[in-house]
């Protein structure tokens, strides 16, 4: 599975044991916004982890069919203490065409990442944050990242406002990155920088049966390999209808844009996801 399974499981499998044994563009963007609970509870675990493999094939012509072979992981983990909250998001999916034919053989998709963060004192209006991550998106090219900083996490409304919250945030993090240059026979670019790195999220109750919660990252750092400042905006929207008591609608809008990639890729990049939700 290629360099992200290699770099990302000893931390993924470093991290989930801590929580397992005491009781998460989509590869582009991680939302821990959704690993967050309420300060209501307390030395408390909650969270949820799918997984799914599949093999089929689909006709490509007589006596030559596309073989797909396909491995997708989430999990999304997180522990409440009286003072603490701890958070793990995971999520990885593998696609490989013509797996049983060597010459042939096409991986379609592999992209994924491991975050883990602490909000100390979470409760309180000003709260710390300290945060680690690895990630990788094969068909973007960008073969690993990693990611190691810290946040001052302000609440602009009082706890007891219950239909809107709203944070911001603002730190530094080092950022690694190294990236395949499709104009350079793929040869591997490497990047180190030094970010500042600012957020603003908000969770907004419309009614009893509208729910809405969005979240945008700015970040910026000065490259030396390309001799200017790299600038990324990524964020994330979604929208959720109840409309009765075991089904609701969810949307949700991924975007990410970077002014001045190491590499030529697509600046912008998105997603808009729609989907049912049946709860029990």
């Amino acid at each position: 599975m290629g360099s992200l399974f290699f770099r990302c499981f000893p931390l993924f499998i470093l991290l989930s044991a801590v929580f397992l044994f005491s009781n998460p563009a989509k590869a582009q963007i991680v939302n821990i916004e959704q690993g967050r609970l309420g300060r209501d509870t307390s030395n408390y675990f909650v969270g949820k982890v799918g997984l799914d493999f599949s093999m089929f094939n689909q006709n490509a012509g007589r006596n030559q069919p596309n073989n797909y072979l396909q491995f997708l992981f989430n999990s999304n983990v997180t522990y409440n203490s009286k003072k603490h909250t701890y958070i793990l998001l995971n999520y990885f999916n593998y696609l490989l065409v013509n797996y049983d034919t060597k010459e042939q053989r096409n991986t379609v998709a592999q992209q994924g990442y491991s975050h883990f963060r602490v909000n100390f004192y979470e409760a309180r209006r000003l709260s710390y944050e300290l945060f680690t991550q690895a990630q990788a998106d094969r068909a973007r090219g960008l073969r690993y990242r990693s990611l190691l900083g810290s946040y001052l996490r302000f609440r602009l409304f009082p706890e007891e406002d219950k239909k809107l919250s709203v944070y911001l945030g603002t730190g530094v993090m080092r950022e690694h990155e190294e990236w395949r240059n499709p104009e350079r026979d793929n040869a591997i670019e490497v990047s180190n920088l030094i970010k500042s790195t600012s957020y603003a999220s908000a969770k907004l109750k419309i009614n009893q049966n509208v729910e809405s919660a969005a979240i945008t990252y700015y970040q910026v750092g000065y490259s030396s390999l390309i001799d200017r400042f790299r600038n990324r905006v990524s964020g994330n929207f979604g929208l959720n209808f109840k409309v009765n008591k075991l089904l609701s609608f969810k949307t949700s809008f991924n975007y990410t844009y970077e002014d001045a990639p190491i590499v030529p890729v697509t600046k912008f990049v998105y997603s808009l996801t729609n989907g049912f939700i049946v709860q029990f």
